[in-house]
């Protein structure tokens, strides 16, 4: 439900608990109850807006409830590779089934630094590499 709808029904809620409490207070009668009429309507007034504060709070406090996007996933790489070293980073899943359809992070940051006849690989996301691939293979 949008969040406008839901302080729309916060305020439909707080005017009928109003009038419905407002009504039973003038309509309903008590012995301790005050003779004179405009004394009648100031109780009566009196017990409606508390009611109605009531009711408004905790109808506020579920309309004002944000429903918090999942959390963005954030891959951070950083990778030094020198003198024929290898350095592989995955941020998902290697060589299995991701859970939910996939994994790939909503932010990715990679740095990398070669010398010589180094290697690094970085990915972000999920990596499927099969036998005969370039990286499953040993380096001479």
């Amino acid at each position: 439900m949008s969040r406008s709808v839901r302080w729309s029904v916060t305020v439909v809620v707080a005017a009928v608990v109003f009038g419905v409490c407002l009504w039973a207070g003038r309509s309903v009668s008590f012995g301790w109850m005050p003779e004179a009429e405009a004394d009648r309507w100031v109780v009566a007034t009196a017990f409606a807006s508390v009611m109605t504060t009531v009711a408004a709070a905790a109808v506020g406090w579920w309309a004002g409830r944000e429903r918090l996007p999942p959390a963005e996933r954030m891959v951070s790489q950083r990778a030094t590779a020198s003198d024929g070293g290898r350095a592989k980073q995955v941020g998902g899943n290697q060589n299995a089934p991701s859970p939910g359809g996939g994994s790939v992070p909503g932010r990715v940051e990679q740095e990398a630094e070669v010398s010589d006849s180094a290697s690094v690989t970085q990915v972000g996301g999920d990596q499927h590499t099969g036998r005969g691939d370039d990286d499953q293979q040993p380096r001479p």
